[in-house]
């Protein structure tokens, strides 16, 4: 009594949005002075050490004179103040300067600026500078060839390469912060997608759920009602019709647990114990012993024409079922006709009812039913049978979901038609 669903493709498809696992945090420097410290800290060491040392000693900077040379270092140490936002104008400030005051901007020009022309430019200008004190044609000894590469190498080439890595080491952090932030917002979009995929889901088996048990409950339960309603006026003198009446009572309360049984997983019924085209003349009689004049016609499939497969058979015996027990509710008077065919478009079925001939017409419809009509037609004595006001909705749903159409309304006679159309197959 199973019926195939969705359930299992909405689970594995919520599988599928799982949040991918976000990258770990990058770790830091140990220790991170604030940046007023580090901004200042270059200009305070050259201004307290460099330049007091420069004003004495000769040595110590671009020229022979040692207060211009003071000077030179001291606008040097101003201007490393300014290497954060003025990188570039920096260093050339610094070329006239003192080595120290030179490396500190090379450093944080190639840092900031990475690998651009402009850096390539103002390295080699400090290259030229570093060698200018040097007399290249005293470079025959290996002390000398030494001495002419040590400033150009310690305060040129490593400042740069330095700097050149600590720009590629900060692209690297900004680029996999930016991957990390765009991984969690995908994991906040992926976790909301796989809770509203569980949500349908749910919603989908809740509803599916709920229209096995009203087809199911409210036809059977229908007719227990209707043969209890017959044995209340049976005669006493009549014990076997009494005994007929409780027997088909039992009987259709055993099938009715059967059903609920099966549909709740207890019991897992094999195909051909699942309700399909076969079971339309059993399920045609119980409408016949219940009071209804209910007629039956099959024919199909045609030579050629492959046979309606097992979820559209379900949805047909349903949809019948339905129909059946909507006239057992709003004319059960009617005369019905039930026709069934299986044509090259697909699997045709109509429930057709007939006003009776005895003139007591009705609406068709139980106003408290929510647009559940069943037929019109004269209503006899019977008791009349509550409705839940989910049978035309979930007719429609059962053909929607097979693809097919399903129509259902009064007919220009007075009565009430469900007609529908399904595929013969399904993907």
């Amino acid at each position: 009594m199973q019926q195939p669903t969705g359930q299992s493709s909405a689970d594995q498809s919520a599988a599928d949005l799982a949040p991918l696992p976000d990258l770990a945090p990058l770790p830091g420097p140990l220790l991170r002075l604030p940046r007023p410290v580090r901004a200042l800290a270059p200009t305070a060491l050259v201004l307290l050490v460099l330049v007091p040392l420069a004003a004495k000693d000769p040595d110590v900077g671009p020229t022979a004179s040692p207060g211009t040379n003071a000077g030179l270092m001291a606008i040097g140490a101003l201007a490393l103040a300014l290497r954060r936002r003025h990188p570039a104008a920096v260093a050339a400030v610094t070329l006239l300067s003192g080595q120290l005051p030179l490396a500190v901007a090379l450093y944080g020009l190639a840092a900031r600026r990475g690998r651009t022309a402009p850096v390539y430019v103002l390295a080699a200008l400090a290259g030229l500078r570093l060698l200018v004190p040097f007399d290249l044609g005293d470079v025959g000894a290996p002390s000398e060839l030494a001495n002419l590469i040590e400033d150009p190498l310690v305060f040129g080439a490593v400042p740069l390469a330095l700097g050149l890595t600590s720009h590629q080491r900060a692209r690297t952090v900004a680029v996999l912060a930016e991957r990390n932030r765009l991984l969690g917002e995908r994991n906040r979009l992926l976790e909301e997608a796989r809770r509203h995929a569980e949500e349908r889901a749910v919603a989908a088996e809740r509803a599916r759920l709920a229209r096995e048990m009203h087809d199911v409950v409210s036809n059977r339960v229908s007719l227990i009602t209707l043969h209890a309603g017959a044995g209340q006026v049976a005669r006493a003198e009549d014990p076997a019709a009494v005994r007929e009446t409780l027997g088909l009572i039992r009987a259709l309360g055993l099938q009715a647990l059967t059903e609920l049984r099966g549909l709740l997983g207890v019991l897992t019924p094999s195909a051909e114990q699942a309700p399909s085209l076969r079971g339309l003349p059993a399920l045609v009689e119980e409408s016949r012993l219940a009071g209804l004049a209910v007629g039956l016609t099959v024919s199909g499939p045609d030579e050629g024409l492959p046979a309606p497969g097992p979820a559209v058979q379900y949805a047909a015996y349903r949809i019948v079922q339905e129909a059946l027990t909507n006239a057992h509710k709003h004319a059960p008077a009617a005369e019905v006709a039930v026709t069934v065919e299986v044509a090259p478009d697909g699997l045709r079925l109509a429930v057709v009812n007939s006003p009776a001939d005895d003139g007591d017409g009705g609406d068709g419809a139980d106003g408290a039913d929510g647009g559940d009509g069943g037929a019109a037609g004269g209503r006899t004595e019977d008791p009349e049978l509550p409705s839940g006001g989910h049978g035309l909705r979930g007719m429609h749903t059962r053909a929607d979901d097979l693809g097919g159409t399903l129509h259902a309304g009064p007919t220009p006679e007075g009565g009430f038609a469900v007609r529908a159309r399904l595929p013969l197959g399904t993907a």
